[in-house]
């Protein structure tokens, strides 16, 4: 059975979220100064542990090819501006509609 999730995003530069096979990554957005990104998933698939990396404004990044744009969001009144990308270079599909 498909439901929408809310999975909330760590103070982490790099970090794995459990998303079940196919995902559909609908939003990324701040409810009361935390960050979350919401997906349809399937219950009945497996979960597997995606990676996703966050960048700050600012911040010398080295992005590998396969790190994929996600959204960005902006916390205590814009002095923390995040930018996050998801690792799409595991054979898992998951469906970016952000």
């Amino acid at each position: 059975m498909a439901r929408i999730l809310k999975h909330e995003i760590p103070a982490a530069s790099e970090f794995k979220l459990p998303l079940h096979e196919g995902s559909n990554l609908l939003k990324l957005d701040v409810v009361n100064e935390k960050v979350y990104i919401w997906a349809l998933e399937d219950e009945s698939k497996p979960k597997r542990g995606v990676k996703f990396r966050m960048v700050m404004t600012g911040e010398e990044i080295n992005l590998e090819p396969y790190m994929m744009y996600i959204g960005t969001f902006i916390l205590f009144n814009g002095s923390f501006v995040g930018h996050l990308f998801v690792d799409t270079s595991v054979p898992m599909p998951i469906y970016e509609g952000i």
